[in-house]
């Protein structure tokens, strides 16, 4: 299905638009609802509704930045906030580390590791989302 203000993709389920915002209405003969009888016993309790909730609306690229990965890592590199900001907390605690226990001459390490990020060898974060430019 396809968003008729914008023409993105949406999903079936969806109300609105990820990445216009506009409501997505549903064609003539498609249920937005399911009735179902809830019954005990003999007596019948009542009649409910159940409607497909949609997720809150959340902007598509939330993505985080190659360039502000980069700087964090050049300028606080010793101190792993650059991995940190990547969500690679083991590679950041490893680089305070040897970093410390060099007494600075390993902050070498994050220098070059800001350089890769920069040059984009690292290609996403550590979810697994890619980084934007």
């Amino acid at each position: 299905m396809n968003c008729p203000n914008c023409g993105a993709e949406v999903r079936d389920v969806d109300r609105f638009c990820g990445r216009c915002g506009a409501e997505i209405r549903k064609e003539a003969g498609e249920a937005s609802y399911q009735q179902t009888n809830y019954q005990e016993g003999s007596q019948q309790q009542g009649t409910y509704q159940q409607t497909n909730y949609q997720q809150p609306y959340q902007p598509l690229d939330t993505r985080k930045s190659r360039l502000v990965a980069g700087i964090l890592q050049l300028v606080l590199g010793w101190g792993g906030v650059g991995r940190f900001y990547l969500g690679y907390n083991s590679i950041a605690i490893a680089q305070i580390l040897v970093t410390i226990f060099t007494c600075g001459i390993g902050a070498i390490w994050p220098f070059v590791d800001s350089i890769l990020i920069l040059a984009g060898q690292v290609q996403t974060d550590a979810d697994g989302v890619p980084l934007k430019d």
